[in-house]
């Protein structure tokens, strides 16, 4: 399986709290900093990976 990158940004509220925003997928990472060079954006290029297929949400507190 192939390596996919996620392009984030961090968006900070004016109220002082701050949050990580994924913005796209890409291929490689090669592509995800040209994707944020072409919008003008400072952000990361931090590998994907997917959750965990046997992960259940919780049904009971």
């Amino acid at each position: 399986m192939s390596s996919l990158f996620y392009l984030v940004i961090t968006v900070c509220a004016i109220i002082g709290e701050c949050f990580d925003t994924p913005i796209g997928i890409y291929q490689t990472k090669a592509e995800c900093y040209a994707a944020a060079a072409e919008q003008h954006v400072k952000g990361e290029c931090l590998p994907y990976r997917r959750t965990a297929d046997d992960q259940q949400p919780a049904v009971r507190f």
